[in-house]
């Protein structure tokens, strides 16, 4: 495994969740609109697009997304392995 260099340029890191927030959005049905507060109701092809242009509300949608993802790391390891499980 590669290790990250200390003197790596900042914007990699950030391409790296780019892609890593692109990929969760590809996972959503394409038929599927998303409503992003008062910004109105957008496509995943939209989204996805705005992500990559690193606008307002794709610095938004990164933002949410990678919260999201921190927060699962917060979650207690005993309640997941008490979950009940489907049968």
């Amino acid at each position: 495994m590669e290790e990250k260099n200390e003197t790596q340029n900042p914007s990699e890191d950030s391409e790296d969740m780019v892609n890593l927030v692109i990929a969760r959005l590809e996972t959503i049905p394409p038929n599927v609109e998303l409503s992003v507060g008062g910004e109105g109701s957008f496509s995943i092809d939209e989204l996805i697009e705005r992500v990559r242009k690193q606008d307002n509300l794709g610095k938004k949608i990164i933002e949410m997304q990678l919260a999201y993802l921190r927060s699962l790391g917060k979650l207690p390891t005993q309640d997941l392995q008490n979950a009940p499980t489907a049968n």
